[in-house]
C-alpha cells in the first residue's frame, strides 16, 4: 500500500493496521512545506516493488490542500495499482467529476455536506475486481460487504443534501471562500506574526489553519469559548499530541502547537466570521500577554 503522511486518520490507521503483520509493505510518502504530495516521489515508491492500492486524499481536512488527482491515479495504473482518494472533505464543497478523474474507488461521508452523521458511501468504478472480506459479518447487505439492516432514512438524508449541495454549489463556493478570506486577512493584519498553513493557491473554500506564534493553541481556544474551531481536525480536539500533518509540512511542535483550525461551512455568516475575528483577537493578545510576549 501507498499512501501520505498527511492522511486522515481513517485512512492512516487503517493502512497502518492492514499492513502490521506484513513489515515493509506500507510507504508513507511525505509532503512539501505547502502540504502537496510529490509526484515523483510516487513513482519512486511505486518503482520499488508490487503495489496494490495508492490511497491520497482530495482534499486535507487540516489546511483544506488540494490534490491534483489525475497524475497520481495515472501513476498508479501504470504501475497495475488501484486508487483511492479520501474525498470527504471536497465532497460538497467544490465540483469532483468522477468521468473525468480516473480514480477507482473514492470515499465520502454525508455530514460534511449537510446530510445526517454516520453515513458514508463508497464509489467503486464500474469494472474494477475487488477480493475482499466483509468489513462485519452476517447477512449480505451491500453485496456482502457489510452486513446489518440498512439505514434507509440516512442514505435518503445523504441524497437529499447532495442534490441540495450539488445545487447551489458554485454559488456556496464563492461566498464562504468570501468569507475565509475575510477571516485571515483581518487576523494576519491585526495581530501580526501569524502564518497561514498549506498552499494558498490551492485550498477548499472553508479551511483555514492558522499559526499564531507565542499563543497556543489550547489556551487560545480556552479564551474564546463563544467560537467553535479546534487545534487540528475537528474530530481530533482535545488530542495531547500535535497535528501529525503539521508536523509532515515542516512545523516544529511549538508551531504545530500554537495553531488553530477554522472551518466554514453552509451556515456561516458574515456575522460569525465578525465574531470570530473579534474573539480570536482579543484571545491571542490575551494569550500572548499572558506568556509576557510582545503583541
Amino acid at each position: 500500500m501507498i499512501t501520505s503522511t498527511v492522511e486522515h486518520p481513517a485512512v492512516l490507521e487503517t493502512a497502518k493496521n492492514l499492513t502490521a503483520s506484513t513489515p515493509n509493505t506500507l510507504k508513507l510518502l511525505p509532503v512539501d512545506v505547502d502540504g502537496l504530495v510529490d509526484l515523483d516521489g510516487l513513482h519512486d515508491a511505486l518503482s520499488a516493488g508490487d503495489v496494490a492500492i495508492v490511497s491520497l486524499m482530495a482534499a486535507n481536512n487540516e489546511t483544506g490542500v488540494l490534490t491534483d488527482l489525475s497524475p497520481l491515479a495515472e501513476a498508479a495504473h501504470a504501475a497495475g495499482a488501484l486508487f483511492h482518494t479520501d474525498a470527504t472533505q471536497m465532497v460538497g464543497r467544490l465540483p469532483i467529476d468522477l468521468a473525468g478523474i480516473d480514480v477507482d474507488l473514492l470515499s465520502l461521508s454525508a455530514h460534511k455536506f449537510g446530510g445526517p452523521q454516520g453515513v458514508g458511501a463508497l464509489f467503486v468504478r464500474r469494472g474494477i475486481s475487488l477480493p475482499y472480506q466483509p468489513l462485519i459479518f452476517g447477512g449480505g447487505q451491500e453485496r456482502g460487504w457489510r452486513a446489518g439492516t440498512l439505514n434507509v432514512a440516512g442514505i435518503a438524508g445523504a441524497g437529499a443534501a447532495a442534490a441540495a449541495a450539488h445545487h447551489d454549489l458554485a454559488e456556496e463556493s464563492t461566498r464562504v471562500t468570501h468569507l475565509r478570506d475575510l477571516l485571515e486577512n483581518a487576523l494576519v493584519e491585526q495581530l501580526g506574526d501569524c502564518r497561514i498553513n498549506g498552499a494558498l493557491g490551492r485550498r477548499l473554500p472553508g479551511v483555514t489553519s492558522i499559526t499564531f506564534h507565542g499563543a497556543p493553541a489550547d489556551a487560545v481556544l480556552t479564551a474564546m469559548p463563544d467560537v467553535a474551531a479546534s487545534e487540528g481536525s475537528a474530530c481530533s480536539s482535545g488530542a495531547p499530541s500535535p497535528s501529525h500533518v503539521l508536523l509532515a509540512m515542516g512545523r516544529s511542535r511549538e508551531e504545530a502547537d500554537s495553531t488553530v483550525r477554522f472551518s466554514l461551512g453552509y451556515a456561516s455568516t458574515r456575522a460569525d466570521v465578525d465574531q470570530a475575528i473579534a474573539s480570536t483577537i482579543r484571545a491571542v493578545r490575551q494569550v500572548r500577554a499572558t506568556m509576557a510576549i510582545p503583541i
